[in-house]
């Protein structure tokens, strides 16, 4: 009875998925226009979708880019970096949600590259299962994990702002060469990060990077990838990782300068592709798209950004939600009765970002309270963990969404 229970929940849950995700998505779009657009923000308006996906080119190689499913700290608007969290319930269904895009297209990979953290491998697994592809093989590369956000790692994106100022705090957040404070011995993620197995081949493992630090790393993996390639021909491969990591090898494969970096944001569980020449390994241009999304006043603001996403009829309009949502940094994530005015991201005076913080202290104390509150991942990472049995969802909480 409880796995039959347990089946028609979930059911319910994919039919309900499009709409349980509009309300607080809704809320951005609502506030789109009550906030005061810089230039760099203007800039994500402009995307390029397809729905009718055409074969590979001959000497070409597809690659498709994804983010992961909404995490844990995604959800609770808090700075993830290393820290390995869970998918939320909604995570898991978008990306589920991907791979019934790619089954819709009869999409298949010759291989998939993921980084080590749990939220990468889980959604490239979902992925594929959804897809009817769960043979895929799957290589994992710790250069593909998110940006290590240091001493920020735990913390309330929001609080953190209020405390140090939205503006530096973006810096952090958005900018190319700004790092954040490094991670110290009395983080409650230091230890755990570096007494994890799945590092201890490392010569130095990060403290705190920026997304420059990031894209080092990053591209060469890529590198790697494009070896791995070059005698694959005329078939496609799928690169499941983060946000800052994505920024990062967006920024590489088309030349977007780092001034505009800031502007580029990428949702999460939404398929995206490159076609790369074999021989080069350069991005193609792709001619096959349609412009489906907001009319934009500057679409030059968007830099060289080349990659098109892929969606169907029927997930094209959750899919544009979620892209939506993801044009505001402080907002996503966020329930209706969190998002005030005062949290609008306000275009900033010249020199504003250069005011001095009133310091992070306490910050141990909080990072450690929100990892205990949010993250589920880190106490059943591996089979000899504690595990913690949560009680399975019941048929009305998940019909009303809670």
């Amino acid at each position: 009875m409880r796995d039959l229970l347990f089946l028609l929940s979930s059911m319910i849950c994919l039919l309900r998925s499009s709409r349980s995700f509009a309300p607080r998505r809704v809320v951005v779009e609502q506030h789109q226009g009550q906030r005061a657009l810089s230039s760099s923000s203007r800039a994500l308006e402009a995307f390029r979708t397809t729905t009718t996906l055409e074969p590979v080119p001959p000497n070409l190689h597809r690659v498709v880019l994804m983010r992961h499913g909404e995490s844990e700290f995604n959800n609770a608007n808090v700075f993830t970096g290393w820290c390995d969290v869970a998918l939320t319930q909604r995570g898991v269904v978008e990306a589920m949600e991907a791979g019934q895009v790619f089954a819709s297209h009869g999409q298949t990979f010759r291989k998939c590259y993921a980084s080590v953290l749990t939220r990468s491998i889980v959604t490239a697994h979902r992925a594929l299962e959804a897809a009817g592809i769960s043979y895929t093989p799957i290589e994992y590369d710790w250069r593909l994990n998110e940006r290590h956000y240091g001493a920020l790692q735990g913390l309330s994106k929001e609080r953190t702002a209020d405390r140090l100022g939205k503006a530096r705090v973006m810096k952090w957040r958005r900018s190319y060469e700004a790092r954040p404070p490094i991670m110290t011995e009395e983080h409650p993620h230091y230890n755990i990060i570096h007494t994890d197995a799945r590092y201890q081949d490392l010569e130095r493992i990060p403290l705190g990077e920026s997304l420059e630090d990031t894209q080092i790393r990053c591209v060469e993996a890529w590198n790697n990838i494009l070896d791995d390639i070059s005698t694959a021909g005329a078939s496609s491969s799928l690169l499941v990782a983060h946000a800052n990591t994505l920024r990062a090898l967006v920024m590489h494969l088309d030349d977007i300068p780092a001034d505009q970096i800031e502007g580029l944001n990428i949702p999460t569980a939404i398929p995206f592709y490159y076609d790369i020449d074999i021989e080069s390994g350069k991005v193609v241009n792709a001619d096959n798209y349609e412009d489906d999304f907001v009319k934009v006043k500057d679409k030059d603001a968007l830099g060289n950004f080349r990659g098109v996403y892929i969606s169907d009829e029927r997930k094209k309009r959750s899919f544009l939600e979620r892209r939506r949502a993801a044009n505001d940094p402080w907002l996503w994530a966020l329930h209706d009765h969190q998002v005030g005015r005062e949290m609008l991201v306000p275009e900033q005076k010249e020199g504003a970002a250069e005011d001095e913080p009133e310091g992070l202290n306490g910050i141990e104390e909080e990072a450690a309270r929100n990892t205990e509150l949010f993250s589920s991942a880190l106490k059943k990472m591996t089979k000899d963990q504690e595990k913690v049995i949560q009680p399975e969802p019941s048929l009305d909480s998940i019909v009303n969404g809670q």
